[in-house]
């Protein structure tokens, strides 16, 4: 069994420079896919290892970049993120430190496509798109609500699944650049309303 710090990793295409690699364990899950990667963070498909399984995304600050600035912007997206519940937005399961230090959160697993992709190749009419459009309003009137501003919204950060049940579903992801309306966080936008 690998651990996190024990490996090394540079991928070819340098999409990721971090340390972690598929197999690799961090806390109770372990690492199946890299899905992307961001201005300061590495997201993972990983499975949870103990108790149940499940497959989440986690997403680890990258290797050289856990500066004081960077691990405050980290902690503040895990923190926004575990303030919202609602189904348009991907929810925070768990956070932790790598073996090596580096701050990681663990949140829902959105098997989706960016929107307009999604919207694209199953051929939505405007109907469907507006179904869509509304379900993203409703999130982020949601983190609003918050008095928590995304400040990043695109197509590539708003993944769409089908829902089961001939409709699609969409969640807004990526909270990384968001900034809380209020500093420090307030008592309202703490509240579980």
């Amino acid at each position: 069994r690998r651990s996190a710090h024990g490996s090394t990793h540079a991928r070819i295409d340098g999409y990721a420079d971090g340390t972690e690699r598929e197999g690799d364990e961090i806390g109770h899950y372990k690492l199946l896919t890299e899905l992307g990667s961001g201005g300061f963070g590495t997201v993972w498909l990983a499975k949870r290892i103990c108790d149940f399984e499940q497959k989440v995304a986690i997403k680890i600050v990258k290797q050289g970049l856990d500066s004081d600035a960077v691990m405050e912007r980290f902690g503040q997206e895990v923190q926004l993120l575990a303030l919202m519940d609602h189904p348009h937005v991907a929810k925070v399961f768990d956070a932790g430190m790598t073996a090596s230090g580096r701050p990681y959160f663990v949140m829902d697993h959105v098997d989706g496509r960016p929107l307009t992709k999604f919207a694209d190749e199953h051929r939505l009419t405007v109907d469907e798109r507006l179904r869509l459009f509304l379900q993203i309003c409703d999130a982020i009137q949601y983190a609003h609500h918050k008095e928590i501003i995304h400040r990043d919204l695109k197509p590539s950060n708003i993944l769409v699944a089908p829902d089961g049940n001939g409709g699609a579903n969409a969640k807004v992801i990526d909270f990384g650049i968001a900034k809380a309306v209020t500093r420090p966080l307030s008592d309202r936008v703490l509240s579980a309303e």
